[in-house]
């Protein structure tokens, strides 16, 4: 399905799972949607299952909107607790639209619990209240984390009675927009639909002898932010010159913006020199980068901003972006200010 069906859909009202491989646009579509919605003044639940996720639509994570926290299973008591909480009771009641991203990762308990909340919250037997829900993510990629034993149909979110409830029109984006190498997009989904061939194979085994050019540095991959970091700041302590360092500043709630400094991959400190390898963490293809565009700081104009130029040749200004977390009002309750660059 394309992006602009899906959108249609979306627009029609109807419950759905957005879906289909990296790079598709998912995120994109999402955030269309919640444009749409925020000019027609329509209450949107922008959410998902995990910080980082939450930062790149400006909203928050599932177990913080919906008041569940680390619960499992929400009691009679939990709800007239929770009704309680001006906060929440303000929010959930209003809400027409919820959107969860990365539901992949979200637990069918959690799940469940969300059902429950918004059907006591709306007064309402129907799914979710009876609101539309969107849930947007991959099954193919991380799942969720469950409790030693716990099988599969235990765990994932789809296996639970509020994924059915719901009635959920299935969205299946296939048009690549990250990958413009066919051959090496076809290898992919051959991997992440478990169907492999001896060609495909084949292939990857020759990659084993190539040569690499004198000028290129491999990509070294690590398990740890901590050994990734330590060999990052290694290499920038090799160039010479003077560096230039970027503090985030921050506003807003104290308990948001440590959500946001946690969930947030430009870091608190930014540490950056002329000829230092970087990688953006933030989508502005208006500015002619997304993240994970990768570059070299060619220098800093007169106000400081690191100017980059991109593997692909193209240079732009690396200027300070935002991170927010909003409320279904589009009401900014933290920011979080930071150029919009890693080593």
């Amino acid at each position: 399905m394309l992006q602009e069906k899906a959108f249609a859909i979306l627009k029609s009202g109807k419950n759905v799972f957005l879906t289909g491989s990296a790079g598709t646009g998912k995120t994109h579509v999402l955030n269309q949607y919640i444009k749409y919605l925020k000019e027609r003044k329509v209450q949107v639940a922008t959410t998902a299952s995990t910080g980082i996720a939450a930062t790149h639509m400006n909203g928050m994570t599932i177990h913080s909107w919906a008041g569940i926290g680390i619960k499992d299973h929400i009691t009679r008591a939990n709800l007239l607790n929770m009704k309680t909480k001006k906060y929440l009771k303000k929010h959930l009641e209003s809400a027409k639209v919820l959107i969860i991203d990365e539901i992949s990762m979200l637990h069918k308990n959690q799940l469940e619990a969300v059902n429950v909340v918004l059907k006591f919250f709306k007064n309402s037997p129907r799914a979710f209240g009876g609101i539309q829900v969107v849930f947007s993510g991959d099954f193919f990629q991380l799942p969720p984390i469950g409790k030693q034993g716990e099988t599969s149909r235990d765990k994932f979110s789809f296996m639970s009675k509020a994924w059915l409830e719901a009635g959920l029109t299935i969205c299946y984006l296939t048009e690549q927009y990250r990958q413009s190498d066919n051959e090496l997009n076809r290898i992919l989904n051959e991997i992440r639909e478990q169907r492999f061939t001896q060609n495909s194979y084949d292939q990857l085994k020759k990659t084993a002898e190539n040569q690499l050019d004198q000028s290129v540095e491999p990509t070294k991959l690590f398990t740890h932010n901590l050994d990734v970091d330590t060999i990052n700041v290694s290499y920038l302590d090799k160039i010479g010159g003077s560096s230039k360092k970027y503090k985030a500043r921050t506003k807003g709630n104290i308990k948001l913006i440590e959500t946001l400094k946690n969930s947030v991959l430009a870091g608190e400190n930014l540490e950056l020199k002329s000829g230092a390898k970087v990688m953006f963490v933030r989508n502005n293809p208006e500015k002619g980068y997304v993240n994970g565009s990768l570059g070299k700081i060619l220098n800093f104009n007169d106000e400081g901003i690191p100017i980059v130029e991109l593997f692909n040749g193209k240079i732009v200004s690396a200027e300070e972006e935002t991170w927010a977390i909003q409320d279904d009002s589009s009401r900014v309750l933290a920011s979080y200010y930071q150029i919009p660059l890693r080593l």
